[in-house]
């Protein structure tokens, strides 16, 4: 479909469909591409087209969103702090009970001169200012950390920087795969099939286990956020959706707090569109070269209204993550992952029995 071809109000509800799925990707990390690819298919546009174009927009929206997340301290970015505290207490004194029991007693406040005081000693590690709790009477020096080597300087960084890069890294790698492989078998319908099923499962997946896993205490771990960022990344570079409710809620079961788990894939998400921008010009540019066909740049049709309203729901989505509680953004981040999943097996279930193609034809005549 050609842009050109299409009326005005087409476009003004696309960009506002951006806007309005722009806020539930921000707020419990539903998915931008992998909500809107179903819609734009049925608008009309092919796959062709619309992955480029939703790669763009995440981009560029990205970067303002980037923005506004470090500025509301939704994420915590650069090097952790350690401090060393020095406390004064008295000394825990016995006491015998009337029935031989002995118990112990000790306080926080200023001691008498009669009894006697120790000082305890302690590091801690903080990564925001404001995990710093002061009580009366301590002494709070902060310790310089060591940042001679490449290897310290990342093992001093905080964890939703460790993280952030480690989804990026990993992220980049896989997609740059995915992504020629998508170009190459762009036109294979059983290829194309398979990458629907296995999305689809995979989201619904992480829906179910965010629910049921929700009250438990998972214990963080690096080598599942190293998996999640090698799979999302793929997804991302393949179908141009699949990434952030793999990685938000892949996080969360990590042992990730939800609103650090939303910002963090914003980040990372960002630089893995971006690497994916350039390797699909790039192999683009190589197959068009190897079957002598005439350069085109229609595939980024669609990004600039796509931009329109991604970005104008960047900044308020940061804002929602901000303000939402956290016992309820897993949830909502479980249901939204569940629905978004199961639009999708319906989806290709339609496409499968020749339902979708109906659909097609009676909303764009």
């Amino acid at each position: 479909m050609n842009i050109l071809t299409i009326f005005t109000p087409t476009l003004i509800v696309i960009i506002v469909l951006a806007f309005l799925i722009e806020l539930m990707d921000a707020s419990f990390g539903i998915g931008f591409g992998t909500t809107f690819t179903p819609i734009l298919l049925i608008i009309g546009f092919t796959v062709y087209t619309i992955v480029p174009s939703i790669l763009t927009a995440e981009l560029i929206a990205g970067i303002v969103a980037m923005i506004f997340h470090a500025l509301l301290k939704n994420v915590r970015l650069g090097q952790k702090r350690v401090f060393r505290r020095r406390r004064r207490r008295r000394k825990s004194k016995a006491y015998s009970l009337p029935n031989g029991e002995i118990v112990k007693a000790s306080s926080d406040s200023k001691p008498d001169e009669s009894e006697s005081e120790e000082d305890i000693e302690e590091e801690f590690i903080i990564e925001d200012d404001n995990e710093i709790e002061i009580r009366e009477f301590d002494e709070i020096k902060e310790v310089k950390l060591k940042n001679g080597s490449f290897v310290e300087k990342i093992r001093n960084l905080t964890t939703d920087s460790k993280i952030i890069l480690v989804l990026a890294g990993v992220g980049i790698l896989t997609s740059i795969v995915a992504v020629i492989i998508s170009v190459v078998y762009v036109e294979n319908i059983y290829f194309n099939l398979g990458v629907k099923i296995y999305i689809g499962i995979m989201v619904f997946s992480m829906g179910v286990l965010t629910l049921a896993l929700r009250n438990n205490k998972i214990k963080f771990s690096m080598k599942r956020i190293i998996a999640l960022g090698a799979i999302s990344g793929f997804n991302k570079g393949l179908s141009g959706g699949g990434y952030r409710p793999v990685t938000v809620a892949g996080q969360m079961l990590t042992g990730r707090e939800g609103k650090r788990a939303l910002a963090s894939s914003i980040f990372s998400k960002t630089a893995v569109s971006f690497v994916g921008v350039l390797a699909f010009i790039i192999t683009h540019l190589f197959v068009n070269r190897s079957t002598g066909e005439s350069i085109s740049w229609d595939f980024f049709e669609l990004a600039p209204y796509l931009i329109i309203g991604k970005t104008l729901g960047a900044p308020l989505g940061a804002l929602i993550v901000k303000k939402i509680d956290s016992k309820w953004l897993k949830v909502l981040v479980g249901c939204g992952t569940i629905v978004l999943g199961i639009l999708s097996l319906v989806r290709i279930t339609l496409d499968h029995y020749g339902i979708w193609e109906i659909i097609e034809k009676h909303l764009t005549v």
